[in-house]
């Protein structure tokens, strides 16, 4: 579902969520973008030997998917984005089922702002990436 929020039509409080299934496609396309062939996310043997014993996502496709949702759902349409931390607490394996979710925590009325918080979790809920956004939303 594709919408857009003015900056005026927002309130703290206000929340979306999506869930995902990270898939082999996802992660071959996104090594294609980056030129981000760690054998880690690419290739099973090498990732078999590793400490995770199989293939793990790349950790920045995940706040990407973060990206997808303030871009068309929350604020939506015309969003800019201008900041965008993360900390990465636990692997993600390809094939995994995700739920992100974003929440306005703040909007600065000068700057026309907003700060959201987001999280991803795995299908267990435990959180597997969490982190702020600074948006601005369309005029």
């Amino acid at each position: 579902m594709h919408q857009s929020k003015s900056f005026n039509e927002l309130a703290v409080g206000d929340r979306e969520a999506i869930t995902v299934e990270i898939t082999e496609e996802m992660v071959n396309a996104f090594a294609m973008a980056t030129g981000d062939y760690n054998p880690l996310h690419v290739d099973a043997e090498y990732a078999a030997k590793s400490r995770f014993g199989r293939k793990i996502v790349h950790g920045v496709l995940l706040p990407g998917i973060i990206s997808g949702i303030l871009g068309t759902r929350l604020p939506g349409l015309g969003t800019v984005a201008r900041e965008m931390d993360a900390k990465f607490s636990r692997p993600v394996f390809v094939g995994e089922t995700v739920t992100a979710e974003v929440e306005l925590i703040e909007k600065k009325e000068k700057l026309n702002m907003c700060i959201f918080r987001y999280g991803i979790t795995n299908k267990d809920g435990k959180t597997v990436v969490k982190g702020k956004a600074v948006v601005l939303p369309k005029a």
